[in-house]
């Protein structure tokens, strides 16, 4: 039997091939497109992080408002010491607006948390399972650029926990405050709260996928995290309290970025007694051990493959 072509299914390619030069961002959109086809998931992940935004939001404009007086003209009264000293009284029981945001953010700790484990934890894990990190591989894809295209991914469901509310509450400060003066005299404030917004979830990010690549169980890489997140927090606590050392508190990730928070607004938190430069080593130490993991567990995966 002779051999035949069909040319009207197998026609000759006249085009070009676009080249990606950035297969990091093409393997994180592809993780983050995965994740936004799942609604009720993100339903029921991000529902509580964004009331709590809004409620934030909405205090730090009533903030504001108490500090101009327009709460009195809205109900009617003429402004008089009395009104005014209430308004300032109102305007102080609120707190500053990187105080309102911080607490913002320690409220809803554990559903940011939740959120980055579940988009984060099976990211590597599930490739072992699914031996997908064989496809990768064979493809002229580095470490690196693995490495990085994962952490994109996380990092974008983190942002949208930490930095999109972060940067909504800063919006409303700016259009709430006279003038635009939260913006124009204290533009060096929000540039500090991104940045702690931007390094929590970097740190986050780059823990969760150490922990992802240990395992190749989405299930037990989400309870590992949870597991060193909690029970650090609260083994730290009560060590503290029976031993009477603050020291036992840098065990804890919350606690070590508190005192970055009080140090980049001049804040002074209870039991945070120790210097800004033991949160930098316990961080520090827990990013390079996070990524010693990751380059160790890539590498197996590329030899692997």
């Amino acid at each position: 039997m002779k051999a035949t072509t069909h040319t009207e299914v197998y026609r000759r390619f006249d085009g070009e091939l676009r080249k990606r030069p950035l297969r990091s961002v093409t393997l994180a959109w592809s993780g983050i497109r995965i994740g936004f086809k799942k609604k009720l998931p993100m339903l029921l992940l991000f529902i509580i992080p964004g009331i709590f935004t809004i409620v934030t939001g909405f205090m730090v404009q009533l903030k504001f408002e108490a500090e101009s007086g327009t709460l009195t003209n809205m109900a009617g009264m003429e402004p008089s010491a009395q009104t005014m000293a209430m308004g300032a009284m109102l305007s102080s029981q609120l707190g500053q607006v990187e105080v309102l945001i911080f607490q913002l953010l320690t409220n809803m700790q554990f559903f940011v948390v939740l959120i980055m484990g579940w988009y984060g934890s099976g990211l590597i894990a599930e490739d072992r399972k699914l031996r997908a990190h064989l496809l990768y591989f064979a493809r002229p894809m580095s470490r690196l650029t693995y490495t990085a295209g994962k952490l994109l991914t996380v990092m974008f469901w983190g942002s949208l926990a930490v930095v999109a509310p972060v940067t909504i509450v800063c919006s409303v400060a700016s259009l709430a405050s006279p003038e635009w003066s939260f913006l124009t005299e204290r533009w060096d404030t929000i540039l500090k709260l991104e940045f702690y917004a931007v390094l929590w979830v970097f740190f986050h990010g780059i823990l969760v996928l150490a922990i992802s690549s240990l395992t190749d169980r989405r299930n037990r890489a989400l309870g590992g995290l949870f597991i060193l997140y909690f029970l650090t927090l609260a083994g730290s606590n009560a060590m503290a309290e029976l031993m009477s050392g603050q020291g036992w508190r840098l065990l804890s990730i919350p606690n070590n970025f508190q005192r970055i928070f009080d140090s980049l607004f001049d804040q002074s938190s209870p039991g945070i007694g120790w210097n800004l430069e033991a949160s930098l080593w316990v961080l520090g130490l827990l990013t390079f051990a996070s990524a010693a993991i990751l380059s160790r567990q890539t590498r197996k995966l590329e030899v692997g493959a």
